[in-house]
C-alpha cells in the first residue's frame, strides 16, 4: 500500500513519539487463528517489528502494563470497543482484521455484531470483498477512508505453494484414519458451550449484537436458528446413510470449536466407524479427506481455496442461507438423499463435487483474492505507512535490546472461564516455532527470532535481547505469583 493511510481524529492526537515498533496480536481461537498469525510475524519480524502474540483476554488485561505499539484486534464487537478505546487512550496504534466477515456476504444491516464505537476509533480496518467493504464503508460511513479491502490472511496459507506447511500433520491424520469423509459442524447457538438456546440469544442482546425488542432482529434469530435445526438434522441424517451404505469409510465429524462436543459423541456413541474430533486447525482435516462436507460453513470457502472436493448441504428454506458465500463456491445438495449420492458418486470417480468457473469467479470476489499479492503483505505494508505516519519509523535492527518491557503490574497468567480454555488451549513454544519455520521457509523469508513467554498463553518474539529487567521480572511473578 503506497498510500499514507487516513488518521482517525483520536489518531490525529497521537503524535507522541512514544509508540514502539511491537506488533500485538491477540486471538480468541488458536485453531482458526495462529497460522495467520504467525505469517504476519514473519513478515513484521522482517521489516524490524517485535511481535507479541497469543491468547486474546490475557493481553486485554495487560494493555495498560506493556510499552504501546500497534494493536490488531481480530473483531469489531463492543466488547471490543471498550479495549480498542482504553488502548488507544494509552498511546497505542489500532487495526482490526474482521474474522467474522470472512465466509459472508453481507448488507449494512446485518452488519449487527460490529460496534459503531469499535470502528470509530480503529486506525485501519481490513475487510474481504467488495460487498462486504461496500456495507462496511455504507453503515460506518464516518470511517470509510480507513477501511482496506484485502484477503483475510487466512486465505494466503491455502495458496499452492503454502499448503506444504500442512504435510506432516495430514500424513499423520491418513495414517491414524486411513479414507474418511469429514463432517464439519457449525452450530454456534444451538449446540454452544456457552449454555443453551435462550441464554446465547440473551448473550448476544447483551453483548449489543442484537436488539430484542427490534422486530427486524428477532426474524433474524428465528431465521437462523431455524436453519440450525435443519443442519442439525441433516448432518445425523448423512452419516447414518453414509454408514449403512459405505462399509469401508471412516467419518469424521468436526465440530467448531464454539460447540459441545459431548452432543455428537453421545448422540453417536459406540459406533466404531464415526470418530468426533476437534484437534488442530481444519486445513490438514480437509486435505486429508477424501470430500468435506459441511453445512453453509467457512471451511467450504477454504476447500476451494484449496481445490479439494466439498459439498455444502442445504436443506432447510431458512433466509439465513443467503448471507454464505460456502453455497456460492460449493456444489449444493438440497437433501440428504441427494448429499449421500452425491458422495457416493464422488467416491466412485464421478465429477460429481466439482467446482464450476461461477464457483471460482465467486470465491475470487467475495473473499478479494489477489493471486498476485498476499493479504498479509498488505496489512504490514499499511500497518508501516500508520507507523510512519505517527512519527514511528521504528529503531534500526541493528538496536540489540527488546522494546518490549512489562511494567510491574503485569499479569502473567489468567484463569480460563467458560469455553476459553478450549478455544484457546495450551500455548506450546516449541510448536509455534516450529510452525513459524514452516511459514517463514514457504513464502521465503529469513528471519530467526527467539521465542520468550510473556505469560501462560501470550510469547513474544524477537530478533533482539530481552532486557536483565523484563527476565527478572518473569522469574518472580512465575515463582512467587
Amino acid at each position: 500500500m503506497n498510500a499514507t493511510p487516513h488518521l482517525s481524529a483520536a489518531g490525529q492526537r497521537r503524535m507522541t513519539g512514544g509508540l514502539r515498533r511491537i506488533l500485538y496480536m491477540p486471538m480468541e481461537i488458536a485453531s482458526r487463528e495462529l497460522d495467520s498469525r504467525l505469517l504476519l510475524a514473519v513478515l513484521a519480524l522482517a521489516r524490524g517489528y517485535e511481535v507479541v502474540l497469543g491468547q486474546k483476554w490475557l493481553i486485554e488485561r495487560n494493555v495498560d502494563a506493556m510499552p504501546p505499539g500497534v494493536y490488531l484486534s481480530k473483531s469489531l464487537t463492543q466488547r471490543d470497543a471498550r479495549t480498542i478505546m482504553r488502548v488507544q487512550e494509552l498511546g497505542y496504534l489500532v487495526a482490526a482484521i474482521e474474522e467474522e466477515v470472512p465466509g459472508l456476504v453481507t448488507t449494512p444491516s446485518e452488519l449487527r455484531w460490529i460496534a459503531a464505537d469499535a470502528v470509530r476509533h480503529a486506525d485501519a480496518i481490513f475487510i474481504g470483498g467488495e460487498t462486504n467493504t461496500n456495507s462496511m464503508k455504507t453503515r460506518f460511513p464516518f470511517a470509510a477512508a480507513r477501511v482496506h479491502t484485502t484477503i483475510n490472511p487466512r486465505w494466503d496459507l491455502l495458496r499452492p505453494a503454502m499448503r506444504g506447511i500442512h504435510r506432516n500433520e495430514v500424513d499423520a491424520i491418513r495414517q491414524r484414519f486411513g479414507r474418511f469423509l469429514l463432517i464439519n459442524t457449525n452450530l454456534g447457538w444451538t449446540n454452544s458451550e456457552k449454555g443453551p438456546v435462550d441464554f446465547m440469544v440473551q448473550d448476544q442482546a447483551r453483548q449489543g449484537k442484537l436488539d430484542l425488542s427490534d422486530p427486524i432482529d428477532r426474524h433474524f434469530i428465528e431465521n437462523y436458528l431455524a436453519m440450525e435445526g435443519d443442519n442439525h438434522r441433516a448432518v445425523v441424517g448423512i452419516i447414518q446413510q453414509l454408514l449403512e451404505k459405505l462399509p469401508n469409510v471412516q467419518i469424521i465429524l468436526r465440530p467448531h470449536p464454539s460447540e459441545r462436543i459431548d452432543t455428537w459423541l453421545n448422540h453417536f456413541k459406540g459406533e466404531p466407524r464415526l470418530s468426533v474430533v476437534r484437534e488442530g486447525p481444519s486445513i490438514p482435516w480437509i486435505l486429508a479427506s477424501d470430500a468435506l462436507i459441511q453445512t453453509n460453513c467457512t471451511t467450504g470457502v477454504e476447500a476451494i481455496a484449496l481445490d479439494h472436493p466439498a459439498l455444502c448441504v442445504m436443506d432447510t428454506k431458512s433466509p439465513a442461507v443467503g448471507r454464505y458465500v460456502a453455497n456460492r463456491v460449493n456444489p449444493i445438495a438440497h437433501s440428504v438423499d441427494e448429499a449421500v449420492t452425491m458422495l457416493i458418486d464422488h467416491l466412485a470417480g464421478k465429477p460429481s463435487l466439482a467446482f464450476t468457473p461461477a464457483m471460482q469467479d465467486a470465491f475470487v470476489a467475495s473473499m478479494s483474492y489477489d493471486p498476485a499479492h498476499m493479504g498479509a503483505e498488505k496489512v504490514i505494508d499499511c500497518l508501516d505507512a500508520l507507523l510512519m505516519s505517527h512519527g514511528a519509523a521504528g529503531r534500526p535492527l541493528s538496536f540489540a535490546m527488546s522494546q518490549w518491557r512489562p511494567k510491574w503490574n503485569y499479569q502473567w497468567s489468567l484463569k480460563d472461564k467458560n469455553v476459553r480454555g478450549t478455544l484457546f488451549p495450551d500455548f506450546d513454544h516449541d510448536m509455534v516455532m516450529e510452525r513459524f519455520n514452516r511459514i517463514a521457509k514457504a513464502v521465503g523469508v529469513d528471519v530467526r527470532p527467539h521465542i520468550h513467554s510473556c505469560g501462560s498463553k501470550v510469547a513474544l518474539l524477537t530478533q533482539r535481547q530481552v532486557s536483565v529487567r523484563t527476565r527478572l521480572h518473569r522469574f518472580m511473578r512465575s515463582r512467587f505469583g
